[in-house]
């Protein structure tokens, strides 16, 4: 069993410890099947530069938070405490969100089109599973609305704030 072990090392290990001649002609650089990535520029680097990115950056043809806030308010339904969130971590290009004044939770991202939205929200379903059903995730072209609650007495504000993401 030690052999078998020791071989398996030297496999996997040995051609990453290969020799070279100092005189010998260096060998062409390995192809990558997937290019690494160019040096996030400074602005990437931090929260805030992403965040300031992601802001700057805000595709056209979404449908924005500001968008829903006022719809809402007109339905009768107050979005309060918005701010923008880190796209990033929902695969959008922006998100935003804030609360109805009863609890709601309420989340915009905006995804470049309606396909980046659709796997978007598959993305959050997956990677966030343990949410569960207290958040609702609809697509609407290439937004998505997220509405979270544990509270089934928030049931008539989530249906107002989804029929007001419909209008837009």
């Amino acid at each position: 069993m030690r052999r078998l072990i020791i071989l398996a090392v030297a496999v996997l290990v040995g051609p990453a410890c290969k020799r070279t001649s100092p005189h010998a002609a260096p060998s062409a650089a390995p192809v990558a099947s997937d290019p690494a990535p160019a040096v996030a520029s400074p602005e990437l680097r931090t929260l805030a530069g992403r965040l300031a990115y992601e802001a700057a950056h805000r595709p056209a043809g979404a449908i924005r938070l500001e968008d829903l806030v006022a719809a809402a308010a007109k339905a009768g339904v107050e979005i309060v405490d918005t701010k923008q969130y880190l796209g990033l971590t929902a695969s959008a290009a922006y998100c935003a969100g804030g609360q109805t004044r009863d609890g709601l939770a309420v989340s915009v991202c905006e995804y470049g089109d309606p396909a980046a939205a659709a796997a978007g929200r598959d993305h959050i379903t997956r990677q966030y599973a343990t949410v569960g059903p207290a958040r609702q995730i609809v697509v609407r072209g290439a937004t998505t609305l997220i509405t979270a609650t544990e509270q089934p007495t928030l049931a008539p504000t989530r249906a107002a704030v989804e029929q007001a993401f419909a209008t837009l």
